[in-house]
């Protein structure tokens, strides 16, 4: 999984037809255990490209898409947010919007 190091990098994967990103911070220690939790539980995701983004490192990405808490995911389709989840992430919800988008 990609890590984007700068804000117009970020802006720029968003427009993909669809993209999930992991916003997360260096010291937290739930942030560092999702990605593997992640990529274990979540189908799709050879279907769509994934990123994580250090929000202590990348200010204006938290402040333009209103992060508050870690680990935050958020999935774009086409430049337009769908799902966001924040802190507890759930898996199971997650795992609907991917079986109806690519199910679709």
């Amino acid at each position: 999984m990609k890590i984007l190091s700068s804000f117009a990098e970020s802006e720029a994967v968003l427009n993909q037809p669809f993209v999930m990103i992991i916003a997360k911070t260096k010291t937290c220690s739930t942030c560092a255990m999702i990605v593997p939790h992640l990529e274990k539980n979540l189908h799709h995701l050879d279907q769509f490209k994934q990123y994580q983004i250090f929000i202590d490192d990348i200010d204006e990405f938290r402040g333009k898409h209103v992060i508050f808490s870690v680990p935050t995911v958020l999935i774009y389709a086409e430049g337009k947010e769908i799902l966001r989840e924040s802190r507890f992430i759930n898996i199971a919800k997650v795992n609907r919007l991917l079986d109806a988008y690519f199910s679709a």
